[in-house]
């Protein structure tokens, strides 16, 4: 792959508009081949939980490296390039039907070198060929496929791929023979169109050479963007999938500050009171699944992951401090008591998720009968819970192939969400002895798994969370739990010379940092400086903005490159600032920057937030609903 933007595709239009959109062990065999008679791959010595599940895989899998790459050039093979994570429902359903398979995995050995990534591991990886795809199939998601030449060069992109064609989409069984002949008789056709693909390819990803900063209305039209597509019904914004997205929250909730737009605060109080009631919240643990598939937010992709957690809960902190509605500050609470009990680590770090499968399937463990709660609820108060929570003999959740569809997901109607949350008195006595008697019974249900990768970016989301909690809700053991991890990351996930780590997994450092890892852990060591007036940490933010300007910035563009000049010379350096499933690390660097001049006064910082601004401005001010953060 060139050291550049600019992707290259090179696969027939013809071919593409046919398939729809949607290191390593020393055991080796001849050509290149892992030795697999022990039934693992060479996955099986890696650290990612993601990687280790496809470990005995009758494919030949390579962890992403010099030596993949140099495998595909020597046998003249393109490269099957799968990224996924743990976590992740349709990366299971694809392992299960083709990587386990072994009709599938005698077509991908036989033509192709494979190479599987954890986005979450290397999300440097991940941001470069999910660009990729999205050009190429209008869309994207995981898992990924991405097939390309030994040169790293992609041809062929899609998200989840069947075993076998079925509704509208091209099969493994179907496509990877399709590619391999092609690869062998058509590579001069493949060139000779490549041009048409790659100028549609160059264009979408032509970024604006107009430095300015962002026009003083832009955060107007932003609110009146997200006002023309707030779902006034069921809260949230368009209609299906709907996300939690607190940095948009968030957003409304300062421009509300900033002008008295009433209407910017109620947009917000209805999408976190409708969150905290539907089935995207985890009724009884506690905790907010990844999103809803409903315009109702009832019916969730049932993975939990760390950054929500964090996010969220300081949407709800500062949705508490607008309204001084306990309802907000209740939920906060409960966020944080979901993630100190089940995704903290005996050395006070945070894990990054759970899965949304366990066994039975999807929302198993998180969804019930009423059969099952009869079982373990007196006739009661089984009457008061099945009315509150919503839980009928028909079931309200429908699983496509289950052959039980009587389960109910566990929600709150609107009528009783916010007084029966925030009154005392004898229901919420009896919901509450009910909600403990359920989970201690669904303790005993197999789990989803959980991830127990450590992530520097996430943990330094929550860190920041905590740290803000112990200060607006006045409780020091969040101050204490911020300051536990801080400690870990510090002790285990820095080298010698000061240089952050991206991972730690199984006692075992991973890559070095990227950007997101260095500023989300800068906004942690401000947001602790804030609570605890503790210089350390202040210290520790300006030597980590030390770093990141060494080996980050863009002095000539402005702004941050994702990857540092120490990164793999196989991924270009990419420049990220659209707001995504977690705010880009451009915008919260300019935040950063910000705090760190009006603490020290020193103007280089400011002059680095002006270049963030100047560097991003024409495409905030095109499109400033996708940048609401920056």
């Amino acid at each position: 792959m060139r050291n550049t933007l600019i992707i290259h595709v090179l696969l027939p239009l013809s071919i593409i508009m046919t398939m729809g959109c949607i290191d390593t062990g020393n055991s080796e065999g001849t050509n290149g081949m892992a030795d697999t008679s022990n039934g693992m791959n060479r996955l099986s010595e890696e650290t990612s939980a993601y990687l280790l599940a496809h470990g005995d895989n009758p494919v030949n899998w390579y962890p992403w490296g010099d030596e993949a790459f140099a495998a595909a050039r020597t046998e003249d093979k393109p490269i099957f390039l799968s990224i996924g994570y743990s976590s992740c429902h349709w990366c299971h359903v694809m392992k299960e039907e083709s990587f386990e398979d072994t009709e599938v995995a005698a077509l991908l050995n036989d033509a192709f070198i494979c190479i599987k990534v954890d986005r979450e591991e290397r999300p440097d990886i991940d941001n470069l060929y999910m660009r990729f795809t999205v050009v190429l199939t209008g869309g994207g998601g995981w898992p990924m496929t991405v097939i390309m030449t030994s040169e790293g060069d992609p041809f062929f992109a899609a998200t989840y791929i069947p075993k076998n064609a079925s509704f509208g989409r091209t099969g493994m069984m179907q496509l990877l023979p399709a590619v391999a002949r092609q690869w062998e008789t058509g590579r001069e056709e493949i060139a000779a169109q490549a041009a048409e693909i790659e100028r549609i390819v160059i264009h979408s990803q032509q970024v604006s050479t107009v430095s300015r900063e962002p026009s003083q209305g832009v955060a107007d039209s932003s609110f009146s963007a997200f006002r023309s597509s707030f779902d006034p019904e069921f809260g949230g914004f368009g209609t299906a999938p709907k996300f939690p997205s607190p940095h948009n929250l968030i957003f409304l909730l300062r421009y509300w500050n900033a002008t008295g737009e009433q209407s910017a605060l109620d947009m917000v109080t209805a999408t976190l009171r409708a969150i905290r009631c539907g089935g995207i919240y985890d009724q009884l643990g506690f905790g907010i699944h990844r999103y809803s598939t409903d315009r109702e937010w009832l019916v969730p992709h049932f993975e939990k992951m760390l950054y929500d957690q964090a996010l969220l809960t300081m949407a709800f902190l500062e949705a508490y401090q607008a309204t001084e509605d306990e309802f907000f500050a209740g939920t906060a609470r409960e966020i944080l008591e979901y993630v100190l009990r089940d995704m903290t680590s005996a050395d006070g770090a945070f894990y990054s998720s759970e899965d949304a499968d366990s066994e039975g399937g999807k929302g198993a463990f998180y969804t019930w009968s009423l059969d099952e709660m009869s079982r373990v609820l007196t006739p009661a108060d089984l009457q008061v819970a099945t009315e509150y929570w919503n839980v009928t003999e028909s079931g309200n959740f429908r699983e496509a192939g289950a052959l039980d569809n009587s389960r109910s997901i566990l929600h709150l109607t609107r009528e009783n969400c916010s007084s029966s949350l925030t009154s005392p008195g004898e229901l919420q006595d009896v919901i509450s002895a009910a909600r403990r008697t359920l989970l201690l019974s669904r303790e005993s249900r197999p789990g989803p798994f959980r991830d127990e990768k450590v992530l520097s970016d996430w943990n330094g989301l929550m860190i920041a969370a905590l740290a803000r909690a112990s200060i607006v809700l006045n409780d020091p053991q969040y101050l204490d739990a911020a300051v536990e991890a801080f400690e870990f990351i510090s002790d285990r996930m820095m080298t010698v010379d000061g240089r952050l780590i991206h991972s730690f997994t199984m006692g075992r450092q991973g890559p070095e940092a990227f950007l997101d890892d260095y500023v989300f852990l800068i906004w942690a060591c401000l947001e602790l400086y804030s609570a605890s007036l503790g210089q350390q940490y202040l210290h520790t933010a300006i030597e980590l903005q030390g770093a990141l300007d060494n080996h980050f910035a863009d002095d000539s563009g402005g702004g941050y490159f994702f990857t540092g000049d120490y990164a793999d010379p196989k991924i270009p350096r990419l420049k990220e600032s659209y707001d995504g499933a977690v705010p880009s690390g451009n915008s919260v660097e300019l935040g950063n920057l910000i705090s760190l001049w009006k603490i020290t006064g020193d103007p280089r910082y400011m002059e680095s937030a002006s270049r963030i601004e100047s560097a991003f401005g024409a495409s905030v001010s095109a499109a400033p609903t996708a940048y609401s953060m920056l």
